[in-house]
């Protein structure tokens, strides 16, 4: 690892080298969704994504877009990433060596290297991955049953020591489990035979119809609610809290910002709703990850997720809130990331045209 560390030190002066290498073994050019491609075994089954998959052409510049190149044996030597939030600006930059049993791969953004990684193989199966980046370094070891990988052991930097297990069947992956400790966590489930995504969120739709309001009812409000918010990390849309604010509230906020007004981080009254009982949850919450990570037209995070509690916040806003606490006449239920980044979008999928419009008149859009 010092003697990665080491090399790692020196990236930023061999960058124009290494590209100029790398990409004269390049034969062809064929463009990528994101995360495109690894060569670490379970590397994207562990976080719930898919491997980027091909494309005839270059999306349009908003899109975040990879191109890869190939040498003459079809492995991967040069990735470029283009960003869509930079208008299709060439982002980051990865440098592959292959040298027999042992690759190296060279990651920059435009100012400085972000990581070294090495990984060496045995009788083609990678059996280590060392890696050094800007704030700490780490080391990956694998095992094999049948050659199918069984086993991955994780350590960094700074943080505990994890185990990942691996179970296989004729059919391929089961599922993956991390060990931490003396914690366990289910990372990866194949779906039982016969599971209906759809029917598993009509499901948990028709339970967050129950159990958003019994947790609105435990709010402590200081006067009639103006709207309750259901507050979530882009990440994981199904994973979120009741927030809610009056009037009064609202309205300091949004003559600060009109934005603000609809932040639920700015909130006083919040609870946690626990979703857990309603229905296949975390294997739903699952399947939509790796719905996404197969759709070219999703935001980062859970799109599905977003639909989903969207449906719900409709709902919602059709139902009598007079029997679970005080409202507003223009009381409105709406879910939102944190980061505000889906708010517009939200609303227009859970507000019908005339509640927006009348939220516009009264500035608070």
């Amino acid at each position: 690892m010092s003697d990665l560390a080491a090399r790692f030190a020196q990236l930023a002066s061999e960058r124009d080298a290494r590209r100029r290498a790398a990409t004269a073994l390049v034969g062809r050019w064929d463009w990528y969704t994101w995360p495109g491609l690894d060569l670490r075994p379970l590397r994207f089954e562990r976080d719930l994504l898919k491997a980027g998959r091909r494309l005839d052409a270059r999306p349009p510049a908003d899109r975040d877009v990879l191109r890869i190149g190939f040498d003459a044996q079809g492995r991967a030597v040069v990735t470029e990433e283009y960003s869509g939030f930079l208008h299709g600006r060439l982002y980051y930059e990865t440098f592959v060596r292959h040298d027999g049993d042992v690759v190296e791969a060279a990651h920059f953004d435009p100012d400085e290297p972000i990581y070294l990684h090495e990984y060496r193989f045995v009788d083609g199966l990678m059996r280590s991955a060392d890696m050094v980046a800007r704030r700490g370094s780490g080391r990956e070891s694998y095992a094999y049953t049948d050659r199918r990988i069984s086993r991955v052991e994780i350590s960094h930097d700074g943080r505990a020591p994890s185990v990942l297990t691996a179970e296989h069947d004729e059919r391929g992956l089961v599922r993956v489990v991390e060990v931490l400790g003396r914690r366990s966590q289910l990372r990866y489930e194949r779906p039982p035979v016969g599971f209906d995504l759809d029917a598993a969120c009509l499901t948990i739709v028709d339970a967050l119809l129950t159990l958003i309001p019994e947790t609105v009812a435990r709010l402590v409000v200081d006067g009639p609610a103006a709207c309750v918010a259901l507050g979530y990390y882009r990440s994981s849309a199904l994973s979120f809290e009741v927030y809610a604010a009056t009037e009064d509230e609202r309205a300091d906020l949004a003559a600060i910002d009109a934005q603000a007004a609809w932040s639920p981080a700015e909130f006083e009254a919040s609870a946690d709703v626990d979703i857990d009982d309603a229905g296949s949850v975390r294997l739903v919450q699952q399947e939509l990850a790796l719905l996404d990570a197969d759709d070219l037209d999703a935001a980062a995070g859970s799109e599905a997720g977003r639909r989903l509690l969207c449906a719900v916040a409709a709902r919602l806003n059709l139902r009598d809130w007079s029997d679970t606490l005080p409202v507003t006449d223009d009381f409105v239920v709406y879910p939102v990331d944190l980061e505000l980044v889906d708010l517009d979008r939200n609303l227009a999928d859970c507000l019908p045209p005339d509640r927006l419009s009348r939220l516009r008149e009264r500035g608070l859009l």
